[in-house]
């Protein structure tokens, strides 16, 4: 498509920026929360809710984060130690889902471990680690 003058061009310029803003606004959209638990209340929140805070506060995880993997992990745990009720194969994927969606990792899940040429020397290092800042020193290793 060629523009014949700038004021067309500058037209279509600006309603692609209107569709930009308007996406990102969509996509900024705040999740209602449940005024009694705290749980953002997207798909699946009631399974969380109805399974979940019937042993403990929801402030247990909402401050958490973790990998599906990692809630999976939890929801194991729970159940061999704490007594957890056994889940249907679609409870636990709703719980699942909501909780890696919800409460998954992000930027602030933590920060980045220090690369090992960033740390002081270690008293207590590992035959591994000696031999890695050998290299380092000599220059084998970047």
């Amino acid at each position: 498509m060629i523009f014949k003058n700038a004021f067309s061009l500058s037209l279509v310029a600006g309603f692609a920026s209107l569709i930009a803003l308007s996406s990102a606004a969509a996509a900024d959209e705040e999740i209602p929360l449940d005024p009694l638990t705290g749980l953002k209340m997207a798909p699946g929140w009631e399974m969380v809710r109805n399974n979940c805070i019937t042993c403990h506060s929801a402030k247990q995880f909402l401050q958490q984060r973790g990998t599906r993997a990692t809630w999976d992990h939890v929801i194991t745990w729970m159940q061999e130690r704490s007594g957890l009720w056994p889940l249907d194969a679609e409870t636990r994927g709703t719980i699942l889902d909501y909780l890696a969606t919800q409460h998954g990792p992000g930027d602030s899940f933590r920060r980045p471990p220090i690369p090992a040429d960033l740390m002081p020397p270690n008293p207590y290092a590992t035959a591994a680690r000696k031999e890695y800042e050998e290299k380092k020193k000599a220059g084998q290793v970047k």
